[in-house]
């Protein structure tokens, strides 16, 4: 039986840099970021759910990459750099204007929306001298429609908040909010469709997911069912489902991607 090799995590391949979004723009974006992968064959690559959309530019163009229920793996060409900007979430429809409903899971041309505005930033994009230059033009870009920017609604932040302080998570987070609030169950499940793309269980699963990303890195060499207790999971069954499921890797083929080279480690 061959040996399959399992996909690297995308922050995990090649040279990945964020830097926190500046000024007005951190009401809406978590970072503007760049992605250098490396040269050679192209890896196999999963990018996990986190809940955010992001603006993307490639060699390809400027688009959209909606917020995805399960890992994506896209298919990139080996060296290429891709800088981003990243949505807060909860933040992108009312900024583009559009649910979320409709980008879920996909990647959409930027001028679908933008129009000529598009075009123009990428011929910037494509003719700027490195890649300072690239992020620096990006975030012109955004801070350019700053001015007709709405924020999502209140009731999408609350919830938001809601499901980053929950652990472990309420059966139903949407119920819960209903009575804190005083909104309709339906009109909060409309809510999250268009800001989220999905319903609130979907990211609270996506939230959890990444809260055990989050202690695996900082904690690769602990056990896995004290990483599941942190992170609001059930059990260490539960996270071992549910990291399957939605990342297509079981959490010990995570740590180990976490883990120090030890070649690394002979050099210093």
């Amino acid at each position: 039986m061959p040996n399959i090799t399992p996909p690297r995590l995308a922050q995990s391949t090649g040279i990945y840099r964020e830097r926190p979004a500046a000024g007005a723009l951190a009401a809406y974006f978590k970072c503007l970021w760049l992605h250098r992968l490396p040269d050679g064959e192209a890896p196999s690559m999963a990018v996990v759910p986190d809940g955010c959309a992001d603006v993307i530019w490639t060699s390809g163009g400027p688009a959209i990459v909606g917020p995805d229920r399960v890992a994506a793996f896209p298919k990139l060409a080996a060296g290429d750099t891709i800088f981003g900007a990243r949505f807060r979430i909860g933040a992108a429809a009312a900024w583009l204007r559009t649910p979320l409903s409709g980008l879920t899971g996909r990647t959409v041309p930027l001028d679908l929306l933008w129009g000529r505005a598009a075009n123009e930033m990428d011929e910037r994009m494509a003719l700027a001298r490195d890649a300072t230059e690239r992020l620096a033009i990006l975030a012109g870009a955004f801070k350019g429609r700053l001015s007709t920017a709405h924020p999502p609604p209140p009731n999408i932040a609350s919830l938001v908040k809601h499901l980053h302080e929950a652990r472990p998570a309420a059966a139903d987070p949407i119920r819960n909010l209903a009575r804190t609030t005083g909104s309709s169950e339906r009109s909060l499940r409309r809510l999250c469709l268009e800001h989220f793309g999905y319903g609130a269980k979907t990211l609270d699963r996506v939230l959890r997911l990444q809260r055990f990303l989050a202690a695996g890195r900082g904690r690769p060499q602990d056990k896995l069912a004290a990483l599941a207790a942190d992170a609001g999971y059930a059990d260490q069954a539960h996270l071992t489902r549910e990291t399957r499921e939605l990342t297509s890797l079981t959490p010990g083929e995570i740590l180990r991607q976490f883990a120090p080279d030890p070649s690394e480690k002979s050099k210093g």
